[in-house]
């Protein structure tokens, strides 16, 4: 489990650091080299562009709601999340620009990003949920088979429990990411050559029954 405590991470996961900070770095690199921008997300989300990389490793590769990495799902499994959802904001172009504005952006997988996309966060959920700094963690958990569960102070809450079906945190898949997310801490971390080959195998095998399971197909009861 993740010495932080955050359901997102493992043991060999680097924690989240000075997100918000770094979010206003990059934002600042956008608008020093293209002035004319308003709407930062349509650099972000740009699959060709340097700034979709950029803006990942600001989240360590992991989507910022389930914590699947990068580099474990085909590159086309991840976009930009408005975490403020685009109806959270007036249908005009000021709206369009304040729900594209970087502290208004998540790094996540398409299947979160598509899951929440209808999900309105109002106060006080958009602080409860936030991803940014670490809140989201405080209100779910790992259980003891790496499923994501719901912490025990918000089991009631009906909005708490409609993000997490909406999302799909409970599903099988979200477990088997996370195992994979190990194994693949493991492997970087180890030395032995032999051990190494293993784990490998073990990782390779587990992202293929991994990828052959739709993320609705198997949830938990």
């Amino acid at each position: 489990m993740a010495k932080d405590k955050d359901y997102r991470n493992t043991e060999y996961c680097p924690i989240l650091d000075q997100v918000e900070e770094q979010k206003q770095i990059l934002e600042e690199e956008i608008k020093s080299k293209f002035p004319r921008t308003k709407i930062v997300y349509n650099k972000v989300n740009n699959r060709a562009s340097e700034y979709h990389k950029k803006f990942a490793r600001i989240y360590n590769d992991k989507c910022a709601y389930c914590g699947v990495l990068w580099g474990l799902l085909p590159v086309e499994s991840f976009e930009v999340d408005h975490f403020l959802n685009e109806e959270s904001f007036p249908d005009t172009t000021e709206g369009r620009i304040e729900a594209g504005k970087m502290m208004n952006l998540a790094w996540s997988c398409i299947s979160c990003n598509r899951g929440k996309h209808k999900i309105t966060l109002k106060p006080p959920y958009d602080d409860y949920l936030n991803v940014d700094n670490g809140n989201i963690a405080k209100v779910f958990r790992r259980d003891k088979d790496y499923y994501i569960r719901i912490c025990d102070t918000y089991q009631d809450d009906k909005f708490i429990q409609h993000f997490y079906e909406s999302l799909h945190l409970g599903y099988e898949t979200r477990r088997l990411d996370y195992l994979g997310l190990q194994l693949e801490g493991k492997y970087r971390a180890e030395t032995d050559e032999k051990r190494k080959r293993k784990l490998g195998e073990s990782l390779s095998l587990l992202l293929k029954r991994r990828n052959r399971m739709a993320v609705t197909d198997r949830s938990l009861s």
